[in-house]
């Protein structure tokens, strides 16, 4: 009984982990069917049945309920992040979580994770090891799982926000030449962005989310400042800053729409060049230790391999 707690344990670990996480992207994927569901009636003007609807509509405060009682464990738990919210905040907003309950979220898993790991360790050493010296390497292992717990949360979401910063990087040259287009169609900065980012959605979502936003926040607020500014924090990349100082510059001293992106896009593509060429120039020394392990043993085989065969012939015939 006592060999079987081990995968006992872990099995149930693993479980419990798999089943937070199918929680977390269960919400997210509710959310975001009924919001599309919505948009698809009120378009159709169509109504549902009494009965699906009922049941929707249970389901939907189910998960409500549930992501509603995670993030006021969220919201208790939150005071472990510290000074570190507000940059915590940033991240998660760069890295596509925009929802108000985003960082309460990550403050849930951050913290509840690595204390069921405690928890459940404590659990299968007690099962398994007597009390005693026996238990130290199990103990350290028990701690280990939890601190990679705690910093897989922070590696998950630096991995998602590096692949949306650099899905964004990708469109940001078509959207400038699409910019192009529609200032020197007539149109002005606002309706250009709009009209561009409308464009961008199937191909670039991400990047056309952002700019809509952007967009929004300009025809709310009148503050074009402010909604550039906004945009640099949730996008931190140089291209951004210089596409938003080149807006605001526009806007301030009266520079033409489409010849601040007409300059713009051709600094970018001397960039794009530029680094192009960097990584070009990288390739010879990237290239030394496959042509060391991999083609060397090959030529040398190739070269030295009949003068070898030769004098071992040479020797077995004894002349």
């Amino acid at each position: 009984m006592f060999s079987m707690a081990p995968d006992i344990f872990w099995m149930a670990f693993l479980g419990l982990v798999a089943a937070m996480t199918g929680c977390v992207a269960l919400f997210e994927m509710e959310r975001q069917r009924s919001l599309t569901q919505a948009r698809l009636s009120r378009a159709n003007g169509t109504a549902q049945t009494r009965r699906s609807q009922k049941g929707k509509q249970d389901q939907r405060k189910f998960l409500a309920g549930l992501r509603h009682a995670v993030a006021q464990i969220g919201e208790r738990l939150a005071v472990v992040l510290g000074g570190e919210a507000r940059e915590t905040a940033a991240d998660l907003a760069s890295a596509g979580f925009r929802s108000r309950d985003a960082l309460l979220i990550y403050a849930f898993l951050k913290t509840i994770l690595p204390l069921i790991a405690v928890i459940a360790g404590l659990i299968w050493l007690l099962l398994s090891y007597p009390i005693g010296i026996e238990m130290v390497l199990p103990g350290a292992a028990v701690i280990a799982t939890a601190l990679g717990l705690s910093k897989g949360v922070d590696f998950v979401l630096d991995h998602m926000r590096s692949k949306r910063l650099d899905q964004i990087r990708r469109g940001f040259p078509d959207m400038l030449e699409l910019l192009v287009i529609s200032s020197e169609a007539g149109l002005g900065p606002q309706p250009a962005l709009h009209r561009v980012a409308s464009e961008l959605t199937l191909t670039h979502p991400a990047l056309a989310l952002e700019v809509l936003q952007m967009v929004s926040e300009m025809r709310l607020t009148n503050d074009r400042r402010a909604a550039y500014a906004k945009l640099n924090a949730r996008i931190p990349l140089p291209e951004i800053g210089v596409f938003t100082q080149t807006l605001d510059q526009s806007d301030t001293y009266g520079t033409p729409f489409s010849s601040a992106m007409r300059t713009l896009i051709a600094e970018q593509r001397s960039n794009r060049l530029m680094w192009i060429e960097e990584k070009a120039a990288r390739l010879p020394v990237l290239m030394t230790l496959p042509l060391i392990f991999c083609i060397m043993p090959a030529v040398f085989v190739v070269l030295v391999g009949p003068a070898a065969l030769s004098v071992f012939d040479n020797i077995l015939s004894g002349g």
